[in-house]
C-alpha cells in the first residue's frame, strides 16, 4: 500500500519538523500505529502550547533588542 505509506512518512515528518525528540516521536507513533487519536491529538496539542510560549518568549526579547537599538538610536550612536 505505497498511499498508506506515503501518508506515514508524511506524518513522521512533519512530526520531524516540528522538532519532537526521538522519544516524543516514537510515542506519537505509538498512539497513531494504535488508533489512540484522542491522546494523540491532546499530545501534538500541548507541544503546540510548548511551542507557542516558546515564540513569545523569544518575541520578548526581540522587542527587548528593538527598544535598546532604539533608545540607542535616540542617543546618536551610530548605525555603522
Amino acid at each position: 500500500m505505497p498511499e498508506a505509506n506515503n501518508e506515514f512518512q508524511r506524518f513522521y515528518q512533519n512530526l520531524i519538523d516540528i522538532g519532537l525528540g526521538e522519544e516524543m516521536i516514537a510515542h506519537c507513533v505509538l498512539l497513531q500505529k494504535e488508533g489512540r487519536n484522542r491522546e494523540l491529538l491532546l499530545t501534538l496539542q500541548s507541544s503546540r502550547r510548548n511551542l507557542l510560549a516558546n515564540i513569545h518568549a523569544e518575541q520578548k526579547k526581540l522587542d527587548c533588542l528593538d527598544y535598546l537599538v532604539n533608545w540607542l538610536d535616540k542617543k546618536g550612536a551610530k548605525k555603522y
